[in-house]
């Protein structure tokens, strides 16, 4: 599909990279707020672990197929799906380490 000053394919990689950023927006303030009150009392855990379970996921299929096919270009023509599998590994652990 074409449009005027783009096409779809250019369109939806956009919004990816606008996802990770949303992502990362998401996790900062929650991090935050943890290590301000010194407590992570009255969240649930189980997100955290099923997220960052997701992240590893994601990041090991993208590996596997680099694998499978011998040809590392994999990682770099999907860089959102491998950041946003990385960002979810990094804020999951930090969320891990607060937990008390």
């Amino acid at each position: 599909m074409q449009w005027k000053y783009c096409n779809y394919y250019d369109y939806v990689y956009a919004l990816s990279y606008c996802k990770v950023f949303i992502t990362l927006i998401k996790y900062v303030p929650q991090v935050y707020l943890n290590y301000e009150r010194k407590s992570t009392k009255g969240w649930n855990v189980w997100n955290v672990i099923l997220d960052i379970s997701g992240g590893i996921f994601s990041v090991l299929q993208l590996v596997g197929d680099c694998l499978a096919l011998k040809d590392w270009t994999g990682l770099t023509n999907d860089l959102p799906k491998f950041f946003l599998g990385a960002l979810s590994i990094f804020f999951d652990v930090g969320f891990l380490i607060q937990v008390r």
